[in-house]
């Protein structure tokens, strides 16, 4: 089993995009290629400058039947490895198994694409579905095929220098004569392999944009049925396309794709849960109990809801804090030292989680990873500065976390003192009922069955005027049960002496 966290406690690339929302987002970008629509998929630039924008990229690769990759001019500081040659050399080339040139080291046009990317054979989503064997070469789809010949003479050599134009480079690479997507469009009688440009890897932004402008522009003036469209996937940041690239697609042959509303609670407690050493890890002598279970539960979630979308640091903070509420900011304050994770960033508009897209206020803290949708909601990274320090909103964090582990716990408990009222009734449940149960939750005849709605505090009430008969360390539970309802309903979270206290009361239950 492929651990999510490793020993230093870091997220690889390939655990994130194993995650849930990382599949599910991939799986958009690949239906819409493979139902003949270009796409432009922006990211923001933490995602590419840790390298999973690549990966992610590699993995819709990967589901497509056929592919070819504009060479790479590696002019970009962060996309050129150390032992790289200096930029002046030519690009070197990759040899597959039939000795096609390979592209950008992914699998390239005489060579299926076949990475471990840690999928198995769990495929869910059909990203991995390929229709061409293991060593085939060349591209193949529909009816006809479209093949970079790798035999004999020596491969298609791209255009010199770092400002060749990409399009320039992508005919030379298909052993294309003509205008690169002129000449596309003439193959329409056959399936032709999509061209993937990595925006960030280019020099020339304003090429890139030429690119997706012109090939939206033919293909939709050639009228094409969707099976027979080239189609072109550009993956970018913001600064990579022109502004107005992305706000101009034409829908009926392109689409826009953030990565933006990527993640929800599934992934971030999916990490936390292998992040956070379990109960009794280690422990052989260690006897596990209800609250034990309880508070590491509460610690989860916790940090779930304190990191949200951030699963970076939802990993830093689950190693580092100790699941004390009193200790949570420092704990909180020493993951986001970092003074470089600031962005501006401003109030968001109703409805702005819900769209597909960060609204123009939201998308310089976006580029930076420091806000996202998550859940609904607009969340800003606390490395952002946002409830790093404490106050209402870690407060309001800490609270939802209580309220989604305790709330239903606290219930299950007011249920075992209302299965105890028969038995301890001084006067009767009819009387319980008539004295202490709300008019709008009595039945027309006042019977028993409405005791089940009696709350904590009108239980507590009856202990008090000794309508009911409990022992002491009942009546000191009906007491805890009741604070901790109260406190978690009026919005605040509850301390660690309180704390402590419920996890006594519930472990009786």
């Amino acid at each position: 089993m492929t651990e999510l966290v490793g020993p230093a406690g870091a997220l690889t690339t390939e655990v994130v995009l194993q995650l849930p929302g990382a599949r599910r987002h991939c799986a958009r970008v690949l239906a819409d290629l493979r139902a003949g629509l270009t796409c432009v998929w922006l990211f923001p630039d933490a995602e590419v400058e840790s390298g999973r924008a690549d990966r992610a990229v590699d993995v819709v690769i990967h589901g497509l039947d056929d592919s070819v990759e504009v060479p790479r001019q590696e002019t970009r500081p962060y996309a050129v490895p150390e032992a790289a040659a200096p930029a002046a050399q030519e690009p070197c080339e990759e040899h597959g198994a039939e000795g096609a040139p390979g592209l950008g080291g992914l699998g390239g046009a005489g060579s299926s694409f076949d990475i471990d990317d840690g999928f198995g054979d769990w495929d869910p989503f059909g990203l991995t579905g390929r229709s061409g064997g293991a060593g085939s070469s060349g591209f193949s789809g529909g009816s006809g095929s479209f093949e970079v010949r790798s035999s004999g003479a020596a491969p298609p050599r791209p255009a010199e220098g770092p400002d060749a134009e990409v399009a320039v480079r992508l005919a030379e690479t298909l052993s294309l004569h003509g205008e690169l997507v002129s000449e596309l469009v003439a193959q329409a009688d056959r399936r032709t392999p999509v061209l993937v440009v990595r925006a960030w890897a280019e020099a020339d932004m304003l090429a890139v944009s030429r690119l997706v402008r012109r090939f939206q522009a033919v293909v939709k003036e050639a009228g094409l049925k969707p099976g027979d469209r080239p189609r072109l996937l550009v993956a970018a940041r913001l600064q990579d396309v022109e502004a107005d690239t992305v706000g101009l697609l034409d829908r009926t042959v392109s689409r826009p794709h953030w990565w933006w509303g990527v993640w929800g609670h599934l992934d971030t407690a999916t990490v936390v849960a292998d992040a956070v050493p379990s109960v009794g890890a280690g422990h052989a002598h260690d006897r596990m109990t209800p609250g034990k279970l309880i508070r590491h539960a509460l610690r989860c979630e916790t940090v779930v809801q304190v990191a949200g979308p951030d699963m970076g640091l939802a990993v830093l903070l689950a190693d580092t804090w100790n699941g004390k509420v009193k200790d949570l900011a420092p704990a909180l304050r020493e993951c986001c030292s970092d003074p470089a994770a600031e962005a501006v960033h401003g109030p968001a508009t109703s409805g702005a989680a819900y769209a597909h897209l960060p609204e123009q206020g939201l998308r310089e803290a976006w580029s930076a990873g420091l806000v996202e949708s998550w859940e609904g909601q607009i969340r800003h990274s606390p490395r952002a500065g946002v409830a790093a320090h404490g106050g209402p909103e870690l407060d309001k964090l800490v609270w939802q976390a209580q309220n989604r582990v305790l709330l239903p716990l606290i219930d299950d408990a007011r249920l075992g003192f209302i299965e105890l009222l028969p038995r301890i009734a001084v006067r009767g449940t009819a009387r319980l009922v008539e004295t202490y149960v709300r008019q709008s939750f009595r039945g027309a005849n006042g019977s028993a069955a409405d005791l089940a709605s009696m709350e904590l505090g009108e239980l507590y009430a009856a202990a008090v005027h000794r309508d009911i008969e409990l022992t002491g360390a009942q009546f000191r539970q009906l007491r805890t049960l009741r604070l901790a309802r109260n406190k978690l309903a009026h919005r605040a979270p509850l301390d660690d002496a309180l704390l402590l206290d419920l996890l006594d009361a519930l472990s009786g239950y």
